[in-house]
């Protein structure tokens, strides 16, 4: 879905109901913003306002002549660095968040298409987000006493990027990028009574099985997963000196596990159903933990998202995303040998240039200084 405001939730374990008779589910738009464009919609713009036969006259995209798809489509990807540039690369035109995995590594590379870093945001698994602090290269080494220890673990500060990485400081290390460890046991089908459902976790040494849980006639998946999340946690896997495994919930009719120390993804679990009947308690078979390391969060601006399928965005503010056709029309029409039309489009261009530059100044005004009511000595004021 092109659309980044696109979003489809739905509850675990609840079923996503259209009503009796079924009906229609709509993921795009309908949140398109106005003035969005995909890659579609700006091909077929350009050729509509070139003259040229395409989608939005009835025809087929051309693949062959002067105009042909592949050719707008690179023209398109030009003019949208030609645009970025043009405006000075206004964080807020082109700013993204990146949620990236973190690696064992001393020196992390940014995203390839980040232009300015403005923030690093560093979430340990299953904890608290924090902000790590930036730091020039003569800060850093006053923070670190001019030397690298072999500490691994969360890092708290990072030095300012230096062709294409940041260096944090700790380093992260195996425990980090693999995490804890996780996993989940989905309770399903038609539970009968008189069934029984056990789990048995394990750390490759040591394994505990729960005590059985008999079925009752009033329970359901649901009862089922809160009933055996409250054995596995009476279990020796999760009390004792020995745990291995960190206290677990179930919700709705999935229970997750953590690991209760990093990395944890050698430890196993499987469940086991006894008794005749469809209850359907997985996994079955023995099942190692997930890798769930930690995550680190880039904020920054960027050069916009390359064009290439048919539903990419230019990663531009939409009321921008016609400039892009513009520009392309400018050279277009140059082509076709009519300066009029040329001259007409680029200063359009050049307009939506000039619109886009005070995009930032526009954005952060919550409201503008007048003299409307304040008798300060200044006359500044708030309107």
């Amino acid at each position: 879905m092109p659309y980044p405001y696109n979003r489809l939730v739905v509850a675990p374990g609840e079923a996503l109901d259209l009503g009796s008779e079924g009906g229609v589910l709509l993921l795009n738009p309908p949140a398109q913003v106005p003035g969005a464009m995909a890659l579609t919609d700006l091909q077929n713009r350009t050729w509509h306002l070139l003259r040229e036969r395409g989608p939005d006259t009835g025809w087929p995209a051309p693949t062959t002549g002067d105009f042909n798809i592949t050719v707008v489509t690179r023209d398109l990807n030009i003019a949208l660095a030609q645009f970025i540039s043009e405006t000075g690369i206004s964080p807020s035109l082109t700013e993204k968040v990146w949620n990236c995995p973190v690696f064992p590594l001393l020196d992390y590379p940014v995203p390839p298409d980040l232009v300015s870093l403005m923030r690093v945001e560093y979430t340990p698994s299953n904890e608290p987000t924090y902000k790590l602090v930036g730091l020039s290269q003569e800060e850093f080494d006053n923070v670190t006493g001019n030397q690298l220890y072999n500490e691994v673990g969360q890092p708290y500060y990072y030095r300012r990027p230096f062709a294409g990485y940041i260096r944090l400081q700790p380093q992260p290390g195996f425990g980090q990028y693999v995490g804890p460890g996780t996993g989940t046991i989905i309770v399903s089908g038609t539970p009968t009574a008189g069934q029984t459902v056990t789990a048995t976790l394990s750390n490759g040494y040591v394994s505990y099985t729960t005590q059985p849980y008999t079925v009752l006639n009033t329970d359901t998946p649901v009862t089922i997963a809160s009933a055996l999340a409250s054995l596995i946690n009476q279990s020796g896997a999760v009390v004792g000196v020995n745990a291995f495994y960190a206290p677990c919930s179930a919700i709705n009719n999935q229970i997750t596990l953590t690991a209760a120390s990093t990395p944890g993804t050698a430890l196993t679990y499987y469940c086991t159903v006894g008794g005749v009947g469809s209850l359907i308690v997985s996994p079955s078979q023995k099942t190692n933990l997930t890798p769930n390391g930690d995550v680190i969060t880039f904020f920054g601006s960027t050069l916009g998202t390359i064009l290439a399928d048919p539903g990419d965005t230019p990663n531009i503010p939409p009321m921008y995303h016609m400039a892009l056709v513009y520009r392309v029309l400018g050279d277009y029409w140059e082509r076709k040998q009519d300066a009029t039309q040329s001259d007409r489009y680029m200063k359009k261009y050049a307009a939506a240039v000039q619109q886009a530059k005070a995009f930032k100044y526009d954005v952060d005004q919550s409201s503008q200084f007048g003299t409307g009511y304040d008798d300060t000595p200044d006359m500044s004021g708030w309107w």
